[in-house]
């Protein structure tokens, strides 16, 4: 543990320490044990970002197996596991160990951002060089977190106010191209391609990005032709989401290639 906003989390505390502090504070907990792979790579993104952040979060580690009250409480069925408590209530919360872009991502998406201090240690997230929350930028990564939460609506208008000139419209265009994958109707195809995106589609919002994308590699694999390539689109909106400079993208660009071509 490192930091002023990372805490150990016990039962014993947990109402001072978590709901109470959660009515000005968010706490996001991080289920963990010594033993979990995972956990170890989860735990110093998570630490870094709480230190990044400047207290606009807490961070919680809970010791699973010490824990196992409150991990029974929360239904932890699987570690790393991260819920996030705002105002005394869960709120959101992912499982697996997320690269720092994905849990910025998540934090961006419930509201938490940077706290931004000068040297002198005062707070600059109201000076002139804020960014335009209405920039071009600014709009593709709203519209890049709301495909991550599959908010369909949110994705639009945020891309909506793109210029069509602006690098970040093409890349948008992207993300538009997959949202039918997000429609409600298709898991009512009788259609194994179907069945995986289907998948594929709850696998990308559990944020297991891995797994959603070896399932649309079966649906391709399945019939590639199904709903116009549907499941080569949802495949791209997966690259934006994830990050298109990820290199862990390179394999499955490859296979995808090698399944179509």
């Amino acid at each position: 543990m490192a930091g002023p906003n990372v805490q150990n989390i016990t039962a014993a505390a947990f109402q001072q320490d978590v709901v109470d502090r959660s009515i000005k504070t968010p706490v996001l907990l991080d289920f963990w044990a010594e033993w979990c792979g995972p956990c170890k790579t989860l735990g110093p993104v998570l630490e870094k970002l709480a230190d990044d952040y400047g207290g606009s979060f807490v961070l919680g580690k809970v010791d699973a197996d010490a824990e196992q009250e409150l991990a029974q409480a929360f239904g932890v069925q699987g570690i790393p596991f991260c819920v996030l408590v705002k105002n005394g209530q869960p709120s959101d919360g992912f499982q697996g160990a997320l690269s720092e872009g994905d849990v910025v991502a998540f934090l961006t998406k419930n509201g938490i951002e940077k706290i931004a201090v000068d040297d002198a240690g005062v707070d600059t997230a109201d000076d002139d060089d804020a960014v335009d929350p209405d920039s071009p930028p600014a709009r593709f990564e709203r519209a890049r977190v709301a495909a991550a939460a599959g908010d369909v609506t949110a994705v639009e208008d945020a891309l909506c106010g793109i210029p069509e000139e602006d690098e970040n419209y093409s890349v948008g265009q992207r993300i538009v191209a997959g949202l039918p994958w997000f429609a409600s109707g298709l898991a009512s195809a009788a259609d194994e391609a179907a069945e995986k995106l289907v998948a594929a589609r709850q696998e990308f919002l559990a944020r297991d990005y891995d797994a959603a994308m070896a399932s649309i590699l079966d649906s391709v694999s399945a019939d590639r032709d199904f709903q116009q390539g549907l499941a080569r689109r949802a495949m791209v909106l997966c690259f934006v989401v994830v990050g298109e400079e990820d290199e862990r993208l390179d394999t499955f660009r490859r296979r995808l290639a090698t399944l179509l071509y």
